[in-house]
């Protein structure tokens, strides 16, 4: 069972996320309502999380533009937890996009219209980047899709609503590099995962620090069957 933070604080942080992490290093002073998991093989912590979120009482939305969203990670969650994984995927409503356009009208548009404002909400883009990068689009275009899609993101952001963003670095062409730095830049911090001898490494790029150090939630992630 994951215990990151004492019942006392839960009531402190209940309408906050990332503290319910017990992440450190984080910006100080600062509200962090974006961050980016990337790297390698990004999607399925970032789907824990959002069983993580749900399971906890925020209302989860998914955008998905990377077709990544795995049930099985959000019932295997449920398993380890006690709950009924039937449930909980009830909680986490998914919609999922197949073109840069679609993702960009799903996050602008859509996303935005479907939160209640009655709780707290997580908004989880998987791929973000991802379909932005299909050289069938122009780049002109595509670029201006995305920082159109990134400004409505912090707009919402600004609302109150927490992003939790997955970002494959294997997804993306080099010629559209400049979409995993646009997107890196929008974010309050970055989580690089990186494969190590079997094992995950997580470590937190931004804000920089000096050395990475393991987190429970994470290992408790890892240990998952």
């Amino acid at each position: 069972m994951i215990s990151v933070v004492r019942d006392r604080e839960m009531e402190r942080t209940k309408n906050d996320f990332f503290p319910l992490l017990g992440l450190p290093d984080f910006p100080a002073g600062k509200p962090v309502r974006r961050v980016l998991v990337a790297g390698s093989r990004p999607e399925g912590l970032t789907v824990y999380l959002a069983a993580f979120a749900a399971a906890r009482g925020f209302e989860v939305l998914v955008a998905d533009g990377a077709n990544a969203f795995d049930p099985y990670v959000v019932s295997r969650f449920a398993r380890q937890e006690g709950l009924p994984a039937e449930e909980l995927l009830k909680k986490i409503r998914v919609a999922r996009a197949f073109t840069c356009h679609q993702l960009a009208t799903l996050v602008r548009e859509r996303l935005e219209a479907r939160v209640s404002g009655e709780k707290a909400s997580l908004a989880v883009l998987l791929g973000p980047a991802t379909l932005f990068a299909d050289e069938d689009v122009p780049g002109e275009e595509a670029a201006l899709l995305f920082r159109k899609m990134l400004a409505g993101v912090r707009r919402m952001s600004q609302r109150g609503i927490f992003f939790l963003l997955s970002q494959s670095f294997s997804q993306t062409n080099k010629n559209r590099s400049f979409l995993l730095r646009e997107l890196a830049g929008m974010a309050h911090a970055v989580l690089k995962l990186k494969p190590e001898a079997e094992t995950l490494r997580v470590v937190l790029d931004k804000p920089p620090r000096r050395m990475p150090r393991p987190w429970e939630i994470f290992e408790e992630f890892k240990r998952l069957p």
